[in-house]
């Protein structure tokens, strides 16, 4: 039963993803109908980002057939007009295009993946396929998306535009240093205006994003649309983990909705708060300042692992001025970071389904709490293995208890067996008189291990999806308790185990193996003498082959609960063996 509950909840084994190269396409003009293709999750090749972080040359800008053409009067761009400008923080390094100012590159500093910082959003080099916080403009019977435009880009007010001459293309916001502000304008021939600007505050994952006009210029101008664009990256160094955690999600007012990857198109009207796309570790959230009625739409497509989203919020004007602001989150999914920013977003923290859930959260709870005063998580594990089965230890205790008078009874089982072979409900009814005189529960060694499952299957969720336990050390080659454990490397991938020699998995079933000899279940049950041969050996294989490529975290907490149940079975093994000879002391006595 332990083995089935341990499959059913624990199993992962996620197809090995094979990111194909991105499909090519043209920015969309018209309002989004088809999710568009991207070179984030869609493809497994190197992105261009880190180019492009680093220069100021121009990329490549919107279809060559738009050139020269117009929308609402602003001149789209031409050829080689755009440019990149860097906003380096001491959380990220951020490029932002002068095409449509839309953000085409996150690089996070403050995470590693392979020995370089993790990018979340990467630069697409295919003409007219742009960034995130994309813009449109909207009208009942207009549309009018702001990527085809090149705006100019101001540091602070400056009356000087940034990215020609000695102005550069790198703005630095330091640790200490106030809040700045990068102004994008686009103007007409005819003097109209529009304005996008971000803001940037130091040691925060958050950027204040806007969108400002004349009312009486663009009256037609309803709502905006502000999007996800291509979508977000890969940023572990197997990206199968992230294709196997993607999800879109948004919030409308009380109501959480949550896709994982597939086909679906889904808008939904309501009181928007805010949409997300994730992977593994990491977030992108486009947020409304405040709750207002509007849409919201994820798009998502199976082939490639596609997802983008997007909302619509209505505009209103003040003082003849339009001025529309959202919130941008580019970080690492960490609860309580998530939550102190008071909007929901710790939601998107995956820690299994309802029924599991609250025990992640308490466990989550005692992690991190433990690391604050513990600053090694693979300690903290060893604290919270021994804390568990301090808490489990009468239950446990039972059990083992029960599966010596199991084993004491098995001659008498027999013996009923050969009796009423012919004859099963019989047996049945002798079998069950005989475990209520001897006074034994057939399923007490059981319980205390299904009682156990919810703590080991929440630890296994916690290890796996939680942005504080990414990359922690613990001793010597185990260093990504979110991980498998790898000594060594083999030259050929073997069946159910792969290539990687790990340690601790052959440790956890040799010492299952141990266990099993001294007479104490794996499972917590007993077997028929026919098949503990077979049990024995088995069971250790079969887990071994099971956890082998589970997080290390989690096989260190197995390792630890095995060592203390054989220390338990041994005491009460002697406990048994002293009463046993006490008792037959006893009767040779009153036979003498």
């Amino acid at each position: 039963m332990a083995l089935m509950l341990a499959y059913q909840g624990l199993y992962y084994n996620p197809r090995k993803a094979k990111y194909d190269e991105a499909m090519r396409a043209k920015r969309a003009q018209e309002q989004l109908s088809t999710p568009a293709p991207h070179d984030s999750l869609g493809s497994g090749r190197p992105s261009e980002a880190d180019t492009l972080l680093a220069t100021s040359a121009p990329v490549s800008t919107a279809d060559s057939a738009a050139v020269g053409a117009a929308v609402e009067g602003f001149p789209l761009a031409q050829n080689d007009q755009a440019r990149l400008i860097t906003v380096r923080t001491p959380l990220f390094d951020i490029a932002i295009t002068t095409l449509g100012a839309e953000i085409v590159s996150t690089r996070l500093t403050r995470f590693q993946t392979g020995g370089k910082p993790v990018e979340l959003i990467a630069q697409d080099d295919t003409p007219g396929v742009g960034g995130i916080a994309d813009v449109t403009l909207l009208g009942e019977e207009k549309t009018f998306p702001l990527s085809g435009l090149v705006f100019e880009a101001f540091a602070d007010g400056a009356p000087v535009p940034i990215g020609d001459g000695a102005n550069g293309t790198t703005i630095a916001v330091e640790t200490g240093s106030p809040e700045k502000t990068l102004t994008f304008r686009v103007s007409s021939p005819d003097g109209r205006q529009i304005e996008r600007y971000y803001r940037f505050t130091p040691d925060s994952y958050v950027v204040h994003s806007g969108v400002r006009f004349g009312a009486a210029q663009l009256p037609f101008v309803r709502s905006v649309r502000w999007g996800l664009g291509s979508g977000i990256c890969p940023t572990e160094a197997d990206p199968s983990q992230d294709y196997t955690a993607q999800r879109a999600s948004l919030r409308l007012g009380d109501e959480y909705y949550r896709l994982k990857k597939g086909d679906f198109d889904e808008k939904r009207p309501g009181m928007v708060h805010w949409v997300t796309l994730q992977v593994k570790y990491f977030i992108v959230a486009l947020m409304a300042p405040t709750p207002m009625g509007g849409d919201a739409r994820l798009q998502g497509r199976k082939s490639d692992g596609f997802m983008t989203a997007w909302m619509q919020l209505p505009t209103s004007a003040h003082q003849g001025q339009v001025d529309q602001a959202v919130e941008l989150y580019l970080g690492p999914i960490d609860f309580d970071g998530l939550k102190a920013m008071g909007r929901g977003l710790e939601k998107n923290v995956d820690l299994g389904n309802k029924y599991f859930r609250p025990v992640s959260w308490a466990v989550l709870w005692s992690l991190l709490n433990l690391h604050k005063f513990i600053p090694n998580y693979g300690i903290v594990i060893l604290i919270l293995s021994v804390f568990t089965k301090i808490l489990f230890y009468r239950l446990t205790h039972k059990s083992f208890k029960s599966m010596r008078e199991m084993q004491a009874l098995q001659p008498k089982l027999q013996a009923l067996k050969a009796k009423f072979k012919d004859d099963r409900q019989r047996l049945s009814q002798e079998t069950m008189k005989l475990y209520k005189e001897a006074g034994v529960n057939p399923l007490g060694g059981c319980l205390p291990m299904v009682l156990q499952m919810p703590v080991f299957i929440a630890l296994f969720n916690v290890l796996r999806n939680t942005i504080e336990l990414r990359q922690a050390p613990f001793v010597g080659w185990i260093n990504d308790l979110s991980q498998q454990d790898v000594l060594a490397k083999l030259p050929l991938s073997l069946p159910f185990i792969g290539d990687a020699v790990s340690v601790l998995p052959i440790l956890m079933g040799a010492g299952m193996l141990f266990q099993s000899k001294m007479g104490g279940s794996i499972t917590g049950s007993e077997t028929a003498p026919g098949q503990s041969k077979m049990m024995m050996y088995m069971m250790p294989i079969v887990f071994t082959v099971l956890f082998y490529k589970m997080p290390s975290g989690l096989v260190i907490y197995w390792i630890v609960n095995t060592v203390l149940s054989i220390g338990q079975q041994y005491y009460i093994n002697k406990g048994a063996e002293k009463a046993e000879r006490a008792k037959a002391q006893a009767d040779a006595m009153k036979s003498g």
